[in-house]
């Protein structure tokens, strides 16, 4: 029933959306600064109904099985740096500075590439809604300071963190953050809101990648949250790019 009726709302949803970009757009449309920023604040609030759908349709799929995976070769730096740059404007709108902190300045000038590289097989729609989750929850929990992305990793796994400086996991809700529905109480969380879908979401999906993930965290004073996934060798990663005909991505990674 969930799945059936969160896909039935998402048409209607999205046609709302669409027509208030249309009344948004000064080239459609001449409203005045008050009725503009009425149907800005309605656009946010259908976009939040949309992602809410969104969330029951995936989080029905996973636990009935019926995530569609596309499993493929993914270079986890530069496809972690183009996610969190996706989100540099909301940080900054916020006053808020995100790092990456794998590439230095220098690598980014010089658009050098990192050694070692870490490739992982992994569906990159559902690794893009886990990192954008995990990034885009520190930026709504965090008041003052900034965002790190980090990646790390060994032979056997890569690690890719998300740490800020925001309201910090009472110790108490750490064990039952990532289950469904499951929300802090407290009066900055009831004033952010929230589902409680997202992180389990985000646990489901990396589970479905024989990842885990987890949560360090000091209440008031931020918290690092880690996805761990297995790694490909160089050698594994050349061999399936080249049997998925993705020839000129192997000859650049071996370049």
């Amino acid at each position: 029933f969930i799945s059936t009726a969160s896909h039935e709302m998402r048409t209607p949803v999205a046609t709302i959306e669409g027509y208030l970009g249309l009344a948004l757009n000064p080239k459609t449309a001449t409203i005045d600064d008050k009725a503009k920023e009425y149907l800005q604040k309605a656009k946010e609030s259908v976009q939040h109904l949309g992602r809410l759908f969104q969330d029951l349709l995936d989080v029905s799929k996973a636990e009935d099985g019926r995530l569609n995976t596309n499993p493929v070769v993914v270079d986890i730096v530069a496809f972690t740096k183009e996610v969190t740059e996706s989100f540099e404007l909301s940080a900054k709108q916020k006053g808020l500075v995100l790092y990456f902190k794998p590439v230095s300045s220098s690598a980014l000038e010089t658009n050098r590439r990192l050694n070692p590289v870490y490739y992982a097989l992994a569906d990159q729609g559902q690794l893009r809604e886990v990192l954008s989750n995990l990034i885009e929850n520190a930026i709504k929990y965090t008041q003052t300071g900034s965002i790190t992305v980090d990646i790390g990793g060994n032979d056997e796994a890569i690690t890719v963190s998300v740490a800020d400086t925001g309201i910090g996991i009472p110790p108490e809700d750490i064990p039952h953050l990532f289950q469904k529905f499951y929300r802090i109480d407290n009066s900055v969380t009831r004033e952010i809101g929230g589902t409680g879908l997202g992180l389990y979401l985000c646990r489901r999906l990396v589970e479905a990648m024989r990842g885990r993930i987890w949560v360090k965290s000091e209440f008031g004073r931020g918290s690092t949250f880690y996805v761990q996934i297995p790694r490909l060798t160089h050698e594994e990663a050349m061999e399936r790019l080249a049997q998925s005909g993705n020839l000129e991505a192997a000859d650049s990674a071996n370049a």
